[in-house]
């Protein structure tokens, strides 16, 4: 009679381990465990989008404004006049993606270089699914200035919600505003404190 190798049936272990991986798995996707994943992936996310997205935009504007120590020239126009800060819409604010620096050289036809698109181009990230765009306000030294993004839901979203929590976390309450209770769930940004003012009203949360 022939003997089986001492190593027969060893094999079947593995087999066995994977089956209940799998069974464990496909128990997790029937009590909704996909759907908690899913969460878990929107949330760090928008955690990355946000931490990386704001400290790219505040090194490209603190860039911007150390060009005129570097250049010494300022075209900045009015309501911004004399301010070596990108300028902004007073009563809007303006989106980040179409600011422009006022201490680059001038291009042939009189307009200041794009943030991102001038002398030092640089490429601005997307928007995080499920956020709206960046904005920026320019209150000049008094009011300050910040740049800010809200979800396109509100606090509809808890997974996003999460995510903005987690992201404010990353910065200390002198570079960031945001109340994870609030209605509106505005992320506000600073890139300078007021100084001699109240914190103009873009700059806050609502």
């Amino acid at each position: 009679m022939k003997r089986l190798h001492p190593c027969a049936g060893i094999a079947i272990g593995p087999i066995l381990f994977v089956l209940a991986m799998l069974g464990i798995l496909a128990s997790v996707f029937a009590s909704g465990g996909s759907s908690s994943l899913g969460s878990a992936g929107i949330t760090d996310r928008v955690t990355a989008d946000v931490v990386g997205q704001a400290n790219l935009i505040r090194s490209k504007i603190s860039e911007c404004q150390m060009q005129y120590l570097v250049n010494g020239t300022n075209f900045a126009s009015a309501p911004c006049t004399n301010d070596s800060y990108p300028c902004s819409d007073q009563t809007d604010g303006t989106l980040v993606s179409a600011l422009t620096c006022p201490n680059d050289p001038l291009t042939g036809g009189g307009a200041e270089q794009g943030l991102w698109s001038g002398l030092r181009p640089a490429s601005l990230p997307a928007t995080s699914q499920g956020l709206n765009g960046w904005m920026y306000m320019n209150a000049g030294d008094a009011g300050g200035r910040c740049l800010w993004t809200t979800p396109t839901g509100g606090n509809s979203s808890a997974a996003i919600v999460d995510g903005l929590t987690r992201a404010a976390a990353k910065f200390t309450t002198q570079e960031v505003s945001y109340d994870s209770g609030s209605v509106s769930q505005k992320f506000v940004v600073f890139i300078t404190l007021p100084t001699t003012g109240p914190t103009d009203s873009h700059c806050t949360v609502p």
